[in-house]
């Protein structure tokens, strides 16, 4: 009867919006995007200095060099074959030929390059010329891959499904050129007359190098000067619009190519003009967003165009994301950036779809297609924001750099009645502070001048120049300003990452006549309000945690405690590979993890539950409510793909009741740029954090670390263990009670009395300005600083955590891991279907497919913790840092789970404050504490009915009455 009532209103709904559509229609809200031959190209400033160290006047050399690339020179672990007169060079190592110059003058390198089987990930190599990195933008080339979007886009039940993109490694050509899209022309290098060397150092994935030569790339003409030539040549076209989708193919966009798998097919629900649309189905008809926003990514549409011709092109699309900024792109015609204007056309702030028409604010832009196939490309470059972003960039780099001398002095928390002399102490301190509060307002006027307004992309700059400019008069007052100082140069690291990103989504491109009428943009506002309502009415009738078909017999019941883009990529990976070769339907929903248990207990829980915490996975399996799965067939063959000691978290009495997907562990981070200017090493065992924090102390600088976090994993370097016992016995009493544990609480504790480490900080944020150059936190820490903290890129790192040195010299770096896992039911009356779903998602190709497309969702922020060493191999990490994660990795252990365990980190936690805040004696204090971790221990053992120990007299003597008797 609801459904039928529904059905009626909107009906009713339908034929009124229609009526009043009829009576007018929106507009067709076309906007212009102004791009300018005037532009003048931004050189970051070490490459500026280069130039003009060079006398570059803009004349390039008229020679052509063609590199012999099969006379190179490999360094030691360089893996360089040639194959059918290619170079193949691996992932690491430099590679080296020689070339001869006979005019001297400047060249741009061009190469064809074809990737190599590898990840996902951009390829990254260092150029250097006669064995020097000349400015910065050459330390850190990219050359891209390119994958196929083409796929036919399925549907089930109405919605659609993302295909999978597919690398397609075929040759490319390009120019070196700075990866940051901040000058749109390609690098220029000088050669004087003579043999140098060029070299290049792999620093992320293989590639095959096919030829590299030196000389000017083809000047680009103004667009006054090359459509009078256009017009002779071409005719102008006249016929109807033609329409090209741009997120998928048809009889007009024949293919789809883009350089990132980051660039995905999104839906949109808030405007019924967008093709295909549905107001809550799922209808992948736009592509980009915010998943096409990183300065360098471009997608490519190959199209049929019916006639040779010059035609206006225009693009449908979105930028509402970023007020105050316009998302500029490079267009290329068949591969070629057409006139010069083309280089960097802006995409305005609109709240919704406008129609985006490239021109120069007189006319409208006009491009020459020839008949058949032709490939438009759209690059996202930074155009206008290129000073600015460098600017505050440089800017950040000095005030941190003042920031820390002044902090040196001064301490974190300087005394306001003390003189510290800081004029006296840090030469030209005023000086700076003008120069750079200078500095800020002139990108405050070009800011201005782009986007033609003061808002919240001024803001944060101006507060800067203010503070600056005051300080420059009054640098005195930075004693009662230091804490507004840190936050507002973290504010400038946070506008760089915001300036920089470009988003823009794009539903449609139209090439048309010059003067024709682009279809509206938007729809009517009522056509818009009826779907708007059919979308809410929606809700009621629709079930949005189910994410698979609708409940069916013979489906197991997946549920997952995780965010809804997740189970999206999860529900694609089913869709393709699990329930086509399986012939076994998943019914997924996504549930929070404490309904697990109660919805079990009544009888309606799930076979397979995903992305558990262990704690919990121990908890079910203590009430018997969740299958053991170590005596599955083909268990043993899985165990093997995991470290051993992994498993320790999910073991219960021997038995085994999870699968780990993912697992943490605390890395130490460094500054190297800090610990180089101070002479410092990063620390390899605890020994050497001491010197390290006496150094960074007397620098006024601090080291980081969770005391209460970091224990456990000491406890174990010093040979201890969480909990006594073996076996089916293993818990039945704290272990914190041995000499080791004992030992491992007075060294951590006395980092925090001896050498007053901060309990508690803001790391990701003080490390990011460089006052705790060094700390020890969870490696996912390292996803955060990659993506947060753009202006310190290249100038940190990560290692093992520091170890416990023996007698013999050795290192023990064992860490404590935790992980996330998967688990069946006890009361699944599908175990068989449902093991087949579990050993297929843990399996190492479809956790590395797992983690990739959660990658290209979501950003690498989301870079995913597998605790399969295989997948960690697949993920785009740069070669250094997983080199460093698989070391630790080796060293992991996981952290058991017992009855009562709860109650360890709790005792570990009250014995450290009572200790670190009140100045009790270690060993007492974590002597009082174990004793209520035993009372729980006992209490739970004595309650799922296991061997448990009443005698307080016997966790020193490691007796046990009850076995005993």
């Amino acid at each position: 009867m609801m459904k039928k009532m529904f059905i009626y209103a909107l009906l009713t709904l339908l034929a009124f919006v229609m009526f009043i559509s009829a009576l007018g229609a929106g507009g067709a809200n076309a906007v212009t995007a102004d791009a300018s031959a005037d532009r003048q190209d931004y050189f970051e400033e070490s490459y500026h200095a280069y130039l003009d160290s060079n006398g570059y006047d803009g004349k390039m050399a008229s020679s052509t060099i063609k590199v012999d690339i099969s006379t190179y020179k490999a360094s030691a672990g360089m893996e360089a074959s040639v194959v059918n007169g290619a170079v193949v060079t691996g992932e690491e190592g430099t590679i080296t030929w020689n070339v001869q110059v006979q005019e001297a003058g400047f060249y741009n390198i061009e190469v064809t390059y074809v990737p190599s089987a590898g990840t996902n990930s951009k390829i990254e190599r260092k150029l250097y010329i006669d064995d020097q990195s000349l400015f910065d933008g050459m330390n850190q080339l990219i050359f891209h891959r390119v994958w196929d979007n083409s796929g036919d886009i399925a549907e089930k039940d109405g919605n659609e499904i993302r295909p999978n993109a597919v690398e397609k490694p075929e040759p490319m050509t390009v120019y070196i050129s700075d990866s940051r899209k901040r000058s749109l022309d390609p690098y220029k290098f000088y050669m004087n007359a003579g043999t140098h060397t060029l070299s290049l150092e792999s620093v992320k994935e293989p590639m095959e190098i096919r030829e590299i030569t030196l000389k000017a790339a083809p000047e680009v003409m103004a667009y006054a000067d090359i459509i009078k030539e256009w017009k002779q040549r071409y005719k102008v076209y006249e016929g109807a619009n033609l329409v090209y989708q741009a997120e998928r193919t048809d009889d007009y966009t024949i293919g789809i190519e883009k350089s990132s798998v980051d660039v995905i097919l999104t839906t949109d629900y808030s405007n019924p003009k967008t093709v295909p649309y549905h107001p809550y189905k799922i209808k992948l008809n736009t592509i980009g967003g915010t998943s096409w926003r990183t300065p360098g990514d471009f997608m490519t549409w190959r199209i049929a165009v019916p006639e040779e011709g010059l035609y206006r092109l225009s693009f449908r699309g979105a930028q509402n994301t970023n007020r105050g900024i316009m998302s500029y792109r490079q267009l290329k015609v068949n591969g070629e950036v057409p006139f010069r204007e083309a280089a960097a056309i802006p995409f305005a702030f609109h709240s919704g779809f406008v129609h985006y028409v490239p021109g120069n604010g007189e006319e409208d832009f006009l491009i020459p297609l020839k008949q058949g196939e032709n490939t438009i490309s759209l690059e996202v470059v930074l155009g206008d924001f290129a000073m600015p972003l460098s600017e505050v960039e440089k800017s950040v780099f000095i005030l941190n750099d003042l920031y820390r001398k002044t902090v040196q002095i001064t301490g974190v928390v300087p005394d306001r009645y003390i003189d510290y002399e800081i004029t006296k102490k840090i030469p030209n301190y005023a000086e700076t502070l003008q120069a750079e509060s200078g500095r800020l307002k002139k990108v405050v006027a070009e800011l201005v001048r782009i986007t033609g307004e003061k808002g919240e992309k001024t803001a944060m700059i101006e507060k800067m120049q203010v503070q600056a400019e005051r300080l420059s008069q009054k640098p005195e007052d930075v004693i009662t300003e230091l804490a507004t100082m840190e936050n507002n140069i973290s504010s400038l690291g946070t506008w760089i990452t915001t300036i920089s990103e470009m988003p823009l989504q794009l539903d449609s491109f139209t090439l048309s006549a010059p003067e024709a009428k682009l279809p509206d943009a938007k729809p009517n506002p009522l056509v818009r309000s009826y779907y708007g309502a059919v979308r809410f009415l929606s809700t009621f009738f629709v079930d949005e945690t189910m994410l698979g078909d609708d409940a069916q017999d013979n489906a197991i019941k997946v549920w997952i405690a995780a965010g809804r883009d997740q189970a999206q990529v999860i529900k694609n990976l089913i869709d393709q590979s699990f329930t086509p070769n399986s012939n076994i339907p998943v019914e997924l929903q996504l549930i929070p993890e404490d309904v697990i248990l109660p919805a079990t207990l009544a009888g309606n829980g799930p076979d397979v539950a995903l992305a558990v915490p262990q704690a919990t996975v121990v908890n079910f399996a203590m009430r018997n409510a969740l299958v053991d799965l170590s005596k599955l067939d083909g268990f043993e063959e899985l165990r093997g793909h995991f470290e051993e000691s992994t498993w320790r978290t999910v073991t219960y009495e021997n038995g085994i009741y999870g699968l780990p997907e993912q697992s943490t562990f605390l890395m130490m981070f460094y500054r190297k740029d800090i610990l180089d200017q101070l002479g410092l090493e990063p620390p390899k065992t605890w020994n050497e954090v001491e010197h390290v924090i006496s150094v960074l102390h007397a620098n006024n600088y601090d080291f980081y670390m969770n005391g209460q976090e970091l224990y456990p994993s000491l406890v174990y370097q010093h040979g201890g263990d969480l909990y006594q016992g073996s076996g089916a016995d293993y818990g039945i009493r704290s272990g914190l009670i041995g000499d080791e544990a004992m030992s491992a609480f007075n060294q951590v504790t006395r980092f925090f009395t001896t050498y007053r480490l901060p309990v508690t900080a803001d790391f990701p944020n003080r490390f990011r300005t460089g006052a705790m150059p060094v700390g020890i936190a969870p490696y996912t820490t390292y996803n955060q600083l990659e993506v947060f903290a753009p202006e310190i890129r290249g100038l940190w790192s990560f290692a093992p955590i520091p170890g416990t040195e023996a007698e013999d010299g050795s290192v023990d770096n064992t860490v404590l891991a935790t992980t996330i896992d998967s688990i069946m039911m006890e009361a699944s009356n599908r175990k068989e279907e449902a093991w087949a779903f579990m050993k297929w998602w843990i399996d190492a190709d479809t956790q590395a497919q797992y983690a990739n497309a959660l990658e290209s969702v979501m950003g690498s922020a989301a870079r995913y913790p597998t605790a399969n060493v295989e997948v960690l191999e697949q993920l785009p990490w740069a070669t250094k840092d997983s080199e460093q994660l698989a070391r630790q990795f080796e060293d992991a252990v996981g952290f058991p789970e017992v009855p009562g365990g709860y109650m360890t980190p709790r005792a570990i936690d009250y014995a450290f404050r009572s200790v670190v805040t009140s100045g009790r004696n270690p060993r007492e204090a974590l002597y009082l504490n174990i004793k209520q971790v035993d009372q729980e221990l006992t209490k739970k053992r004595k309650e799922f009915h296991l061997s448990y120990s009443e005698d307080p007299a016997s966790r020193m003597t490691g007796r046990n009455p009850q076995i005993e008797e």
